[in-house]
């Protein structure tokens, strides 16, 4: 499923997704720890950390989120206005913020990089073309019984 967006200057639509771009609704909620750690303890380099995190950032949240901390603690995934559906979440991408890797992947990714830039910069341009992939991902089937599953945790297959 492709995403239309109205008036993207030489953006091509036709190399985003539905599933790449509505990770915009992780301007509100949160992650588990464990699904960045890795990010933020194990990267394979002088510091540690993986190079597109902001330092400061990382060393934010190595403090919320210890190395043996219990599985169930969350942070939110935008650290600033977690309780507010708005732009802020790729103004964070842009500065190196972004918790999950595939968050950050939309600033690093050269295909995707003027989306997020624009998002930033526009927030109208994000509600709109929210409301457009949330209409369209609404109107995908939704797959029961053997054809499809509802996750007991999402990064899984049951």
């Amino acid at each position: 499923m492709v995403l239309q967006y109205v008036s993207l200057p030489p953006f091509q639509h036709s190399d985003l997704n539905c599933s790449s771009l509505v990770t915009g609704a992780h301007t509100i909620g949160f992650s588990h720890c464990s699904q960045f750690s890795k990010r933020i303890y194990n990267f394979r380099s002088m510091n540690r950390i993986v190079p597109t995190l902001n330092l400061d950032y990382a060393k934010q949240i190595q403090k919320e989120c210890p190395k043996d901390v219990d599985p169930r603690m969350v942070i939110d995934i935008d650290s600033i206005t977690n309780a507010a559906f708005d732009n802020q979440y790729y103004k964070n991408l842009q500065q190196g913020k972004g918790l999950l890797s595939s968050d950050q992947s939309l600033f690093t990714d050269r295909r995707t990089r003027n989306i997020v830039n624009l998002f930033a910069s526009n927030s109208t341009a994000f509600e709109k073309s929210f409301v457009i992939a949330i209409t369209k991902l609404g109107r995908v089937g939704i797959k029961t019984a053997k054809q499809g599953e509802i996750r007991h945790e999402c990064s899984k297959v049951n």
